[in-house]
């Protein structure tokens, strides 16, 4: 290894003394003495590194013997093993200290990405994950999320009742922010894979970081309970909706409107008990309506002259739809002696809802 150091250059010595040849000898020296305290850039073919990791200064590098890679010391305690770890830099600024192995989101931006305890509950935006704590952060304080590596020095015993093991999968809780379960959680709640346990102990635990992130598709399950009947022949009659069976950003309005909070590609099925009460043909017409229009192509028509007996309809669409859109079902028929029917419980069998839809987001 070397610096670019010019070497000094000296004059011929004289055979007798002189003044002007000492002046030369002294300048030369000065020169050096300068580049020596201010010598340039280094230049090297070789880089021989210290493994006593915990004797370099903040900014300065060193060898990890055990983990086989270059360490960056950073500020707060972090040290960074190059290639293994990724960080992203974030500010504290709920207030409180952000413990060390705390699962946190994105909640804005000042000058720095500001963070907080993330919770994967029924209305998580998933988008909003980043990663875990690796250092204590107090508040305003600025420093290093782990997004990929290990995050050491934490508790891995698990919270509450939770006995955590080796090779344990690590999602995020969808009741406490910030913390991490082994318990998979069930939809409604975001269901974010972060971690797995590498060592198990109440102060000096080591978790893996690497998050899986699947984004969550919106869905909605609703039924009517009531018969549904027409007022004419020939009229446009919206198909009323009673109960949200289910919901995960898809809810109704109007009694009628199925809305949508996620724009993105939706799937919608119905199954219509219809029935008879009379023995003369007659013909009922279904359809789709989009944010209050009728939707090109979605009407069904069904014959049916069964008295007092009753028909199945089964309707299935796929649509596009943005955030804040609405549909609706539609029906109408040539005959009043149609009726959208709900049965009551029996001594053998359930009720039966007049209607069931369902609407699933098959893509973003």
């Amino acid at each position: 290894m070397s610096r670019s150091l010019n070497i000094p250059y000296f004059s011929t010595p004289p055979d007798e003394y002189r003044r002007d040849y000492l002046a030369d000898v002294t300048r030369s020296f000065s020169i050096f003495a300068q580049q020596v305290n201010n010598p340039g850039p280094w230049r090297a073919t070789e880089l021989t590194l210290t493994q006593e990791a915990n004797n370099v200064d903040r900014g300065q590098l060193s060898w990890n013997i055990d983990e086989e890679t270059v360490d960056i010391t950073m500020g707060d305690g972090v040290v960074q093993q190059v290639g293994f770890e990724t960080y992203m830099r974030v500010k504290n600024d709920t207030g409180s200290q952000i413990d060390n192995g705390t699962v946190v989101g994105f909640v804005g931006v000042n000058a720095e990405i500001k963070v907080a305890p993330y919770i994967a509950n029924s209305s998580a935006n998933e988008l909003y994950f980043i990663g875990v704590a690796t250092h204590d952060m107090p508040d305003q304080d600025i420093g290093p999320i782990t997004l990929y590596g290990k995050v050491r020095g934490i508790d891995t015993t698990g919270p509450g009742a939770e006995t955590w093991n080796v090779g344990d999968i690590l999602y995020v809780s969808p009741t406490t922010a910030g913390l991490l379960t082994n318990v998979r959680p069930t939809a409604p709640n975001a269901v974010i894979v972060v971690a797995a346990v590498l060592s198990v102990d109440a102060t000096d635990g080591v978790i893996m970081v690497r998050p899986t992130i699947p984004i969550g598709l919106d869905y909605g399950s609703f039924d009517a309970n009531v018969d549904q009947t027409l007022a004419a022949i020939n009229t446009a009659t919206p198909i009323a909706l009673q109960v949200t069976l289910s919901s995960n950003g898809v809810t109704l309005s109007n009694s009628s409107r199925l809305n949508v909070s996620q724009s993105g590609f939706y799937q919608i099925d119905a199954n219509i008990q219809m029935a008879s009460t009379s023995a003369s043909p007659k013909t009922a017409y279904f359809w789709m309506r989009k944010n209050g229009t009728d939707v090109t192509s979605t009407t069904r028509a069904v014959t049916s002259d069964i008295n007092n007996g009753f028909t199945t309809v089964a309707l299935n669409y796929t649509i596009s739809l943005q955030a804040g859109d609405y549909i609706e079902l539609y029906w109408a028929g040539d005959d009043t002696n149609l009726t959208l029917d709900a049965l009551a419980a029996s001594a053998f069998a359930p009720s039966s809802p007049s209607v069931l839809v369902k609407v699933s987001q098959l893509q973003l």
